[in-house]
């Protein structure tokens, strides 16, 4: 489940097949998991861009959600880094 789940996480993605090495999981089980995840996202993925690519509304400002998606996560970023910076100015 595990294996699964990772393919939604973009950090946890990474380290699932160190830890299925280190938990001994067997290649097939492994293999069988993985690709059970995959074809749940790209399936997630797919349907989600072909229900709100079909919505006039998302079609008419495309271009201004995209430069959110961009811009919102690096301002929280930015802000997040701020706040560790007064932090440690601070202790």
């Amino acid at each position: 489940v595990t294996i699964v789940a990772a393919r939604f996480m973009p950090f946890l993605r990474t380290f699932a097949p160190f830890v299925a090495g280190v938990a001994q999981m067997s290649r097939p089980k492994f293999i069988f998991y993985d690709v059970a995840g995959a074809l749940l996202w790209v399936g997630g993925i797919t349907t989600a861009g072909y229900l709100f690519g079909n919505i006039p509304w998302v079609k008419q400002h495309l271009d201004k959600i995209i430069w959110g998606a961009i811009l919102i996560p690096g301002l929280l970023v930015m802000f997040g880094a701020y706040r560790a910076r007064l932090k440690a100015a601070s202790a």
